[in-house]
């Protein structure tokens, strides 16, 4: 289990979760999970400094075209569910959304809300689907109340996403590595970003997924955000940070670090499942 207390931030209002009044003590890193927030400074952990760049921006540091760019790293969108805004992507197949599970879930693991959308820029044009929370595949519909391994959803949309191209599973993350961090949001507003950036260390690991401590920087809406490599593929989820000086820069360091989650294990199988039944619906029409 996961060490400090758990907090989530919605509509700019700190919510305790689980009971755990107490801010831990200085010096002791607690932990939040990023999900949906209108307030920039608490949940920004910024690791040395914000080295986030805009998609136009990574793609000229990287000698990208903009075709290259869209092949790579084109399947993040949004995810909106309630309040509460998120990273999600397409992964394996045009209909399948992957993100973290308390975008999805609120405390208590109640829908955050009946009806909740991807949205992405795909084909030249914005495209908004539903997702179809029936058929929600996740590690927990109470990630507020297990470890931070079990924080993902794998969710099937109402329709494709038209000309898209979906991140491909791309095998094992290697910790120590280097990742790239795709998110497409920042707090609830529309801001996508990538960012190379480091696997530093396993800190946990169980159901065949492994939560690794990154060096990437994020914040409020990043929940969700894939974490590919430097080719596009897909190798993980990011979930959340631990810090002692959350919204104030730092070096990397074990209590000052954002985290994610490895797509091996029980992940890896739900994806692959998703997107095999949205086939076989999709044949049988």
């Amino acid at each position: 289990m996961r060490r400090g207390s758990l907090f989530s931030t919605l509509g700019g209002r700190l919510l305790v979760v689980l009971t755990l009044a107490a801010v831990p003590a200085s010096g002791h890193a607690f932990e939040r999970k990023n999900p949906a927030t209108v307030s920039l400074s608490p949940s920004a952990i910024m690791i040395d400094a914000d080295n986030r760049l805009t998609p136009a921006d990574f793609a000229r540091s990287n000698g990208l075209s903009s075709a290259q760019l869209a092949a790579r790293f084109g399947a993040t969108g949004i995810v909106r569910c309630g309040a509460a805004v998120g990273t999600g992507q397409l992964v394996g197949a045009d209909n399948v959304v992957v993100t973290a599970a308390h975008v999805l879930f609120a405390a208590g693991g109640k829908l955050r809300h009946s009806d909740c959308s991807f949205s992405i820029h795909a084909g030249g044009r914005r495209q908004v689907v539903a997702l179809q929370l029936d058929k929600v595949v996740s590690g927990s519909r109470s990630p507020y109340a297990e470890p931070a391994v079990k924080d993902w959803a794998v969710a099937p949309l109402a329709r494709p996403v038209l000309d898209a191209r979906p991140y491909a599973l791309a095998g094992s993350m290697s910790v120590p590595g280097t990742i790239v961090l795709s998110a497409g949001a920042r707090g609830t507003h529309e801001l996508p970003s990538l960012q190379r950036c480091q696997a530093r260390q396993v800190t946990a690991a169980a159901g065949g997924l492994r939560e690794v401590a990154i060096d990437c920087d994020a914040e409020g809406g990043t929940s969700g955000a894939a974490l590919l490599t430097e080719r596009g593929g897909f190798i993980g989820l990011y979930v959340g940070f631990r810090s002692t000086h959350p919204g104030t820069a730092g070096p990397f360091s074990m209590s000052h670090y954002n985290f994610g989650l490895t797509a091996e294990g029980a992940l890896h199988a739900a994806i692959l499942d998703v997107a095999r039944s949205g086939e076989q619906r999709s044949a049988s029409r």
